[in-house]
């Protein structure tokens, strides 16, 4: 499973107004979640997650992510910001870029290597420049594919 396979237009927002990381974290768990109780377990997931270490891939991009579903489940969202935002990154450049994934509550190998694969494809420059110039919903997901074929053209 990719990255590419779980991501979905609807589940994307482009131009977000950051206000704090707690708000950023709210809009992710009610873009993940059917409800509002499962917003909120995605909601504490996320925060719990980020209280171990900062999620920010450096470049601009940050990858916070959760384990709140059931077993055979993963969603996965990207916002991009309006506006470069002070995530605490860990080469203090401002994130633009966030990519959200909310794992099962028991993950295995391949959990583990998708996130390996997402964080390795979001680190690219390329991939984070087009999608700050996507224009819509459409361009974001063509750049991401593209951005994941280039990627395995590499290995």
């Amino acid at each position: 499973m990719k990255i590419i396979d779980i991501l979905e237009e609807d589940k994307m927002i482009l131009n977000h107004h950051f206000i704090s990381k707690k708000r950023l974290f709210e809009t992710m768990a009610n873009l993940l979640s059917d409800d509002s109780a499962e917003a909120l377990r995605i909601y504490h997931s996320i925060v719990n997650r980020e209280k171990l270490g900062n999620t920010s891939l450096g470049n601009g991009v940050a990858l916070p992510h959760g384990k709140c579903l059931a077993a055979n489940e993963i969603r996965a969202c990207v916002i991009r910001m309006a506006q470069a935002a002070d995530y605490e990154a860990v080469d203090d450049i401002p994130v633009h870029v966030v990519v959200g994934i909310a794992f099962p509550y028991e993950t295995n190998e391949m959990h583990q290597v998708l996130m390996k694969e997402t964080a390795f494809l979001f680190r690219q420059h390329r991939l984070y420049k087009n999608m700050l110039l996507a224009e819509n919903k459409k361009q974001m997901t063509e750049e991401i594919l593209k951005g994941f074929q280039l990627c395995n053209n590499w290995s």
